[in-house]
């Protein structure tokens, strides 16, 4: 992808990105991954896109934070059904995340229709 010159900013700095779907303008990508700060994490941070915007980063969270956030699971689900685990191996990883240990999960909000998304982060 060509990325305009002010990419990174004055010292040419990612801090985080993620995927960008063909309904986000490169100026969101830009403004995420150039002058967003981003978080620690056990692998590479990812940011997450929805409904053409960059998402609200809310945290580190685990399965009790989880609870009330279906959409945020099932982004989950659909995470760990895609390293090809069966769906038991799936609910004992969901319902061992935890906020201050790994396996952990990161949590976003849609600035544009506060949809939960979520993906799991372990060492």
């Amino acid at each position: 992808m060509d990325l305009p010159s002010e990419f990174g900013g004055r010292y040419e700095a990612t801090f985080t990105g993620g995927a960008v779907g063909d309904d986000v303008p490169i100026e969101v990508f830009v403004a995420v991954a150039g002058r967003t700060p981003g978080f620690p994490g056990w692998q590479e941070p990812q940011w997450y896109f929805h409904c053409g915007d960059g998402t609200a980063f809310l945290g580190a969270v685990g399965a009790a934070e989880l609870a009330a956030r279906p959409d945020a699971i099932e982004t989950l689900r659909q995470e760990a059904g895609g390293w090809g685990w069966p769906p038991d191996e799936v609910e004992r990883h969901l319902s061992t995340l935890d906020r201050d240990g790994h396996p952990t999960a990161y949590l976003f909000r849609c600035r544009v229709c506060a949809t939960h998304l979520a993906y799991s982060d372990f060492t």
